[in-house]
């Protein structure tokens, strides 16, 4: 063990009213799958997901560490809050499976909170964290939150309930606004898919997932095929001959690399799908499948119009 995380080991917790100065906030009582934060200061905060760290920001607070972004280190929304709240550019660290957090690093930053609601983890992740500094999860084990209940529960941890309760009004109202402007998409059936391998793609059929979420709430429906992968019937790996099964009206299709597109734009079983042949593809931006796969209150705002106009073309067919 690192002399690092022996000191934040011992000295973890979230601090004592008497050294509770000036601007530090006095956090609220948060319950989640594994126990429940309920700490005296929240004011160095670290954000194991990108989705952690907007909603932080969305409350008014920066995080003293977040985990980088996969498209771009800091994303345009998160830098520009940053900027306008004055705070320090947050420490950026990058972590892909549970055994790959840095805890060293994290525990070196010193933190009296840690959000982890981004991603799924287990309990024997949340204890190892919670001997760093109390640490808020998932509401309900192994079940995503929504992106209305990840920016509530956040910021009603940071004592800033009513800057949460704003930022998810506004979100929601951007929503709702785009799917009354785009009344073509309501009843349109889509599937999204990522095209992350040459040989296979993978399909989102989970209904409760944050960027299947984000198309629902746009009018549009998830085609049936996404309820047999759930229950197992359908594969939702998909091989080069079977991508038949994506019969959607609209197929929304991310390719992680040029190259990815290059090869699938030669493959039959992929230029034939009738939402490919008939024009009914969104591809999405680099920017935008961050946003769609990072769902939050802060990102939304700044990404639902140009998705809504280009989803409005692709049921066109333009």
């Amino acid at each position: 063990m690192s002399l690092a995380l022996a000191l934040a080991l011992t000295g973890c917790g979230g601090g004592s009213a008497e050294d509770e100065g000036e601007g530090q906030a006095s956090a609220g009582s948060v319950e989640d799958a594994y126990g429940s934060v309920d700490i005296a200061k929240a004011e160095r905060v670290v954000a194991l997901s990108v989705s952690d760290a907007d909603a932080a920001l969305a409350a008014g607070v920066v995080p003293v560490a977040m985990t980088e972004a996969p498209v771009e280190p800091v994303m345009p929304w998160a830098k520009d809050t940053i900027d306008e709240l004055g705070g320090d550019d947050p420490e950026l660290f990058q972590w892909s499976t549970e055994d790959t957090i840095p805890y060293e690093d994290i525990a070196a930053w010193e933190p009296d909170l840690i959000l982890a609601t981004g991603n799924i983890i287990g309990e024997d992740t949340y204890d190892q964290l919670g001997e760093i500094a109390p640490t808020l999860t998932t509401a309900e084990e192994g079940t995503a939150d929504s992106w209305q209940s990840q920016t509530e529960r956040i910021s009603t941890a940071l004592n800033r309930k009513s800057e949460g309760e704003k930022a998810v009004k506004t979100a929601q109202s951007a929503l709702d606004d785009a799917a009354k402007a785009h009344p073509d998409l309501a009843g349109e059936s889509f599937l999204v898919a990522l095209f992350h391998s040459p040989d296979e793609a993978g399909v989102l059929y989970d209904k409760d997932a944050a960027t299947v979420q984000f198309f629902s709430e746009l009018g549009l429906t998830l085609d049936p095929v996404a309820e047999k992968m759930a229950a197992g019937d359908v594969p939702d790996s998909l091989s080069l001959e079977k991508l038949d099964v994506l019969q959607s009206d609209v197929l929304v299709g991310y390719f992680p690399e040029a190259q990815l597109q290059k090869k699938y734009e030669n493959v039959p079983t992929f230029t034939s799908l009738p939402a490919v042949e008939g024009g009914h593809f969104y591809q999405p931006t680099d920017e935008e499948w961050r946003g769609l796969r990072s769902v939050s209150a802060l990102a939304l705002p700044e990404i639902v119009d140009p998705i809504a106009e280009k989803l409005d073309k692709a049921v066109a067919g333009l």
